[in-house]
């Protein structure tokens, strides 16, 4: 079960930080917005049970204050 969970927390991060990258291209223009956005990807990036793939670098960069 552990593997299906890790496996699955992956897909649903990656989801999560891909919509946030999405929000933060179209909101561009309000710094409010994007700080915002930018907190609730680096939390996001907390959320896996082991450790953190490859591909969460390219967002810990853009989730950088």
């Amino acid at each position: 079960m552990g593997m299906f969970s890790e496996i699955a927390t992956e897909t649903t991060i990656k989801v999560i930080v891909g919509e946030i990258k999405k929000e933060l291209e179209l909101n561009g223009d309000k710094p409010d917005a994007i700080a915002a956005l930018k907190k609730l990807g680096r939390f996001s990036l907390t959320q896996f049970e082991w450790d953190a793939p490859e591909w969460v670098e390219e967002f810990k960069k853009l989730f950088q204050e």
